[in-house]
C-alpha cells in the first residue's frame, strides 16, 4: 500500500474542521494538544509588537480564538496560519489515536503539503507516534504563527488604505507561466512599481497560475495590462505575501525558526518523505529542525509548483505497483486532483479517506489536563493590632498574643457578657482580638457619599481598601497586559456574618441598608469601583470561607473564567449575638486566647481580619514581570461526612484531602517543610488535626530524614480565630515567612503540650517550636508549605504553596542617562504624604535602583489627577528632587489621553 498524507493550504474553509477538534472533549491527546497550542499562542501573542498584538483577539483557549477571529471577520495572517496548522495536526492526532490500527507504515508513506500545509506535513513525518506529535506539533504551530506574523508585517508595510481585508492572490486560467512573467515585468517597468510592491507568480498548476501581490498592484495589473485583462480569474482567500522571495530572505527565516525551537526539534528525525511543493522532489533533512527551515523557505520564498508535485508524486506512486490510499485533511478538491492524476497515470486502485470524519465516532480514550501554578502577586490586610501585613510580621516575631477585652467601639461588654454563661443572649467571654480603628475609611477616594459609607459594613469598606492596596502592591494598571483586561478580572471573598446590618444598621434602616449590609455587595462593590466585569463571588463556608474563596478563584483561573483574581476574607466583630451564640454552643474559650496545642485548650478566641491577595496564572505573572510572593500548586475542598457531629472534624477526611492535593500537584509529602494548621485551640479539633497531619506528612512507616524536618504552627494563637477570614490570615503568615525566611514561634502552649498528641513527634521529625526558627531557602530550590482550614459546618479546604521564583536583580546597565519619576495621588494632602513616604522609603532602602524606582512609579502605578513628574539621573538625588516638588497647592491633571507628535530633525539642525 502506498500512502499519501495530503495537507492543503489556507484557502480551504477551516471553521468546521477547528470546531470538530476544539469541541471534542473526550480525546485526551487532542485536548492536550489543543490546550498546549493555546498556551503557546498566548506566549507568542504576548511577544508580538503592540500593533500586531492588538490585531489578535483576546483568548484563553483555541475555541475562544476561533470564535472571536471568525466573528470579527478581519483576516490576520498569524492567526489564520496557526489555526490551519492546529486543525490539520489536530485531526491527524484525533483520527489515528482512535484508529491506531489504520496508521500507515512510515516506510510506505509520503506527505504532500501546499503552503501552510507543509508545516503540518513536516510535523507529522518528524513524529514516530501520535503521542510524540502532540509535542512536536505545538512547535510547528509556533512556527506557523511566527511565519504568519512575518507575512503580516510585510503586508502592513505594503498595503494601502482600504486594502487590509482584500485578497492578495488571484487564480488566472488560459495563460502560461512565461507569458504571465513577461506581462508582469513589462507592467512593473511601465508603471514604475517599486520592487517590494511587485506582483508575482506564487503558484503554477497544470491549467492555471496564481498572481499575488499588494491588492492595489494586482488590481491595476489586471485592469491596465492588456496581456491578461481578458483572462478568466478568481480571487482566492490569501491575505498576505506568501511565496515572495523578493520580500523574505534567510534573515527572516532564521528569526522565525529561532534557537529554542530548533534545539528541541533537532531531537526528532523524519521517518517518512515530505515532497517539496516547489520542485516535487523529496526534501532532504537530517532532523526536524532542518526540515522546518526548508518548509519555511517553501512557504515564504518559493512558488508552489502543483504541476511538478503531481508529476513526481504520480511517478513515485505508480512505480510501486501497489494500491494507493490518500489521507485527506478536509481538502477534497486537492485530493480529487491527485486521484485524477494517479488514474491518468495508470494507477487504477486509488482510495481516499477524509480524516475529519473521526469525530463522528465514539472515542476510545479519556483524560484530563493538569492545572498550572497560580502566582500570588500582591497582598494587603488589616489584622488585630496590625494596620498592615508588615506590622503583622512584627507581631508574630515578637511572639505576641493580642487578645483583649471587647473595645467600646464594638459594643458594651458589660451589658452583653455574663461569665457564668447563664445570662440570656449573653456571652460567657469578654475577650477577642480586634483591628484598631476599623472605621477609618476615605469615602471620597472610593466615590462614596458619607451617608452611604456610614451604612456600609466595615467589612465591606475594608475589603475595598485592602483590594486597592493589594492591587497597588501587585503593580496593577488596568488594561496594561492581557491578564489585566478589565473584563478578565474577578473577585472572590469569604464572609460568614452580616454583623453590621443585623445589629447596627438595623437600628436605623435607611437607603443603603441592603447595599451596605448584605454580604454579596462586598465583592460586588469592588468589581463596580474598579470596573471589573469578571465573576464576583461571596463565599460562606463558615470558618473556611476565605480559603474556599481562594480555591474558587484558583479554579476560575484554571478554567479560564478570569485572568486575574482578587480573593480574600472578611471578619469584623460588631454583633454581640454571635458572641452569645458561640458561647452557648461551647465554641469560645472562657479564659482568653486560642491555646493551640496546649493541654488545657478550652475553645477559641474570636478575631477580626480583612485580607486580600491578588492571583494570576503563573505564566501570566511571569509575562507581566510581576513580583511573585508565592505560588499555589493545588487547592481542594471536601467534607467530614463521617464525623460524629456536623461541627466535629474527621481525621480520615482530612488525610484524604491532603493526599489528593499532593497527588494532583505531583508533590511528595516529605517535600513539605511547614504545615500551617487550622489550630483553633479546642481539644477535639487540635487532636484530630494533629493525627491527620502526622499520618500524611510524617508517617511512621516512612520516616523523614534528619535534614527533612516539618514544622507545625497556627496563627490563631497570636491573633485569634478570624472565622471567615482565618484562611487569609494563615496565607498572609506563610507568605511573610517566605519573604523573611523565618518560622515564628508558636505561642499557644501556655503550660504543657496536648497529651493526646502522638508521643513520638520528635522521632518523626515533627516540631512545634516555641521560638523563632531560621527557614533558609536553599539556592533556587523552592520550599513547599501546606495550609489546612477547617469549617465548623464540616468542610475542609487545603492549599499547597511553594516559593515564587528567586528574585535576581537586573545586571544590565540602563542605557538611559535620565529616567522619568512620577508621584501621584487623589488629593493634594495625599500627594504630599506620598512624597514624604517615598523619601522615607529611599532613605531606609539605600540599595534601591533608580531604574526600578522609575519603572514602579510610572509603568506599575495607576496615575491619578494630582501628580508631579520630573527627570532624574541618580538615585542619591531622589530625596532632594522630591523635596523640590513640595508646594502648598497643586493643579489637577486631566486624565483624558493627550496627543503625541514626533519630530525628527534633519542633518543640518
Amino acid at each position: 500500500m502506498s500512502n499519501v498524507l495530503l495537507f492543503g493550504d489556507q484557502t480551504a474553509e477551516q471553521y468546521q474542521l477547528l470546531n470538530k477538534i476544539v469541541l471534542r472533549k473526550e480525546n485526551a491527546l487532542v485536548i492536550t494538544f489543543v490546550e498546549r497550542c493555546a498556551k503557546a499562542l498566548r506566549e507568542e501573542t504576548n511577544a508580538l509588537p503592540r500593533s500586531q498584538r492588538n490585531a489578535v483577539p483576546d483568548f484563553l483557549t483555541v475555541n475562544d480564538l476561533k470564535e472571536a477571529y471568525y466573528q470579527k471577520g478581519v483576516k490576520v495572517p498569524m492567526v489564520e496560519s496557526a489555526l490551519v496548522t492546529i486543525a490539520q495536526i489536530g485531526h491527524y492526532i484525533g483520527y489515528f489515536s482512535e484508529h491506531s490500527a489504520e496508521q500507515p507504515s512510515a516506510t510506505n508513506t509520503r506527505a504532500l503539503g501546499l503552503c501552510t500545509g507543509l508545516l503540518a506535513a513536516a510535523a507529522v513525518v518528524a513524529s514516530k507516534t501520535v503521542e510524540e506529535l502532540v509535542l512536536v506539533g505545538v512547535e510547528f504551530v509556533r512556527l506557523s504563527f511566527r511565519s504568519g506574523a512575518a507575512v503580516d508585517a510585510a503586508r502592513t508595510a505594503l498595503c494601502q488604505t482600504g486594502d487590509d481585508n482584500a485578497p492578495w492572490s488571484t487564480i488566472v486560467t488560459g495563460t502560461t507561466e512565461a507569458s504571465a512573467k513577461e506581462a508582469l515585468a513589462k507592467f512593473h517597468e511601465e508603471k514604475g512599481i517599486p520592487q517590494t510592491s511587485h506582483a508575482y507568480i506564487s503558484a503554477v498548476s497544470v491549467m492555471a497560475i496564481t498572481v499575488s501581490g499588494p491588492p492595489t498592484t494586482v488590481k491595476r495589473f489586471f485592469e491596465e495590462s492588456p496581456a491578461l485583462s481578458k483572462n478568466h480569474r478568481v480571487p482566492i482567500p490569501v491575505y498576505g505575501p506568501y511565496h515572495a522571495e523578493h520580500l523574505f530572505g534567510e534573515t527572516e527565516i532564521n528569526k522565525i525558526a529561532s534557537a529554542p525551537i530548533l534545539e528541541g526539534l533537532k531531537q526528532h528525525q523524519p521517518v517518512s518523505l515530505v515532497h517539496s511543493a516547489a520542485t516535487g522532489k523529496a526534501l532532504v533533512a537530517e532532523n526536524a529542525a532542518e526540515l522546518a527551515k526548508l518548509v519555511l523557505a517553501e512557504m515564504l520564498q518559493l512558488p508552489v509548483r502543483w504541476d511538478h508535485l503531481l508529476e513526481e508524486a504520480v511517478s513515485q506512486i505508480t512505480s510501486k505497483k501497489a494500491p494507493a490510499k490518500i489521507w485527506a485533511m478536509g481538502v477534497s478538491n486537492v485530493a480529487n486532483s491527485l486521484v485524477s492524476a494517479l488514474k491518468a497515470g495508470g494507477q487504477t486502485d486509488v482510495s481516499t479517506v477524509d480524516q475529519s470524519t473521526w469525530t463522528e465516532n465514539e472515542p476510545d480514550t479519556h483524560g484530563r489536563t493538569q492545572n498550572d501554578k497560580v502566582a500570588i502577586v500582591g497582598m494587603a490586610g488589616r489584622f488585630p493590632n496590625s494596620a498592615d501585613h508588615e506590622a503583622l510580621w512584627e507581631l508574630l516575631m515578637k511572639g505576641l498574643d493580642v487578645h483583649r477585652r471587647i473595645p467600646k467601639d464594638r459594643f458594651d461588654a458589660d451589658t452583653h457578657v455574663d461569665p457564668s454563661g447563664k445570662g440570656k443572649n449573653k456571652s460567657h467571654t469578654p475577650f477577642g482580638c480586634f483591628i484598631d480603628e476599623p472605621g477609618f475609611f476615605d469615602p471620597r477616594f472610593f466615590n462614596m457619599s458619607p451617608r452611604e459609607a456610614a451604612q456600609t459594613d466595615p467589612m465591606g469598606r475594608l475589603a475595598l481598601v485592602t483590594a486597592y492596596e493589594a492591587l497597588e502592591m501587585s503593580g496593577y494598571v488596568p488594561n496594561r497586559t492581557p491578564s489585566t483586561k478589565l473584563h478578565r478580572i474577578g473577585t472572590f471573598y469569604g464572609q460568614t456574618s452580616d454583623d453590621w446590618r443585623e445589629i447596627n444598621a438595623a437600628e436605623n434602616v435607611d437607603t443603603y441598608f441592603i447595599t451596605g449590609g448584605v454580604r454579596a455587595f462586598a465583592p460586588g462593590r469592588i468589581n463596580y469601583y474598579f470596573k471589573f466585569s469578571g465573576p464576583s463571588y461571596s463565599v460562606d463556608t463558615a470558618c473556611s470561607s476565605s480559603l474556599a474563596a481562594i480555591q474558587l478563584a484558583c479554579t476560575s483561573l484554571w478554567a479560564g473564567d478570569c485572568d486575574t483574581a482578587c480573593a480574600g476574607g472578611l471578619n469584623v466583630l460588631t454583633n454581640p449575638d454571635i458572641f452569645s451564640g458561640l458561647s452557648k454552643g461551647q465554641f469560645l474559650s472562657k479564659t482568653g486566647s486560642c491555646k493551640t496545642y496546649d493541654n488545657n485548650a478550652d475553645g477559641y478566641c474570636r478575631g477580626d481580619a480583612v485580607g486580600t491577595v491578588i492571583l494570576k496564572r503563573y505564566e501570566d505573572a511571569i509575562a507581566d514581570k510581576d513580583n511573585i510572593l508565592g505560588c499555589i500548586l493545588g487547592a481542594a475542598t471536601n467534607h467530614s461526612a463521617e464525623a460524629v457531629s456536623i461541627t466535629h472534624p474527621h481525621a480520615g477526611a482530612q488525610e484524604f484531602l491532603y493526599k489528593r492535593v499532593l497527588a494532583n500537584a505531583g508533590v511528595d509529602a516529605h517535600e513539605i517543610s511547614y504545615v500551617e494548621m487550622h489550630g483553633t485551640g479546642t481539644q477535639a479539633g487540635d487532636g484530630i488535626e494533629m493525627t491527620s497531619v502526622t499520618n500524611v506528612f510524617a508517617p511512621r512507616h516512612r520516616q523523614r530524614r534528619d535534614d527533612q524536618p516539618v514544622y507545625l504552627g497556627a496563627i490563631k494563637a497570636n491573633v485569634g480565630h478570624a472565622e471567615a477570614a482565618s484562611g487569609i490570615n494563615s496565607l498572609a503568615k506563610v507568605l511573610l515567612m517566605m519573604k523573611h525566611n523565618k518560622i515564628p514561634a508558636n505561642v499557644g502552649i501556655k503550660g504543657e503540650m496536648n497529651k493526646t498528641f502522638p508521643a513520638d513527634l520528635k522521632d518523626r521529625k515533627v516540631y512545634i517550636s516555641q521560638k523563632a526558627v531560621d527557614w533558609p531557602r536553599n539556592g533556587k530550590e523552592k520550599r513547599k508549605v501546606f495550609l489546612n482550614n477547617f469549617s465548623a459546618a464540616g468542610g475542609n479546604t487545603a492549599l499547597l504553596l511553594e516559593d515564587g521564583p528567586a528574585y535576581e536583580a537586573p545586571t544590565a546597565t540602563d542605557p538611559r542617562g535620565t529616567v522619568p519619576v512620577t508621584v501621584t495621588a487623589r488629593s493634594i494632602s495625599a500627594l504630599k504624604r506620598n512624597i514624604a513616604n517615598l523619601q522615607k522609603y529611599v532613605s531606609e532602602n539605600p540599595s534601591t535602583t533608580l531604574t526600578s524606582m522609575s519603572y514602579t512609579l510610572t509603568a506599575r502605578r495607576i496615575q491619578h489627577n494630582y501628580r508631579v513628574a520630573f527627570p532624574l539621573d541618580q538615585i542619591n538625588k531622589f530625596s532632594d528632587a522630591l523635596q523640590a516638588q513640595v508646594k502648598e497647592s497643586y493643579s489637577p491633571v486631566p486624565n483624558a489621553p493627550t496627543r503625541v507628535a514626533f519630530c525628527f530633525t534633519g542633518q543640518g539642525s
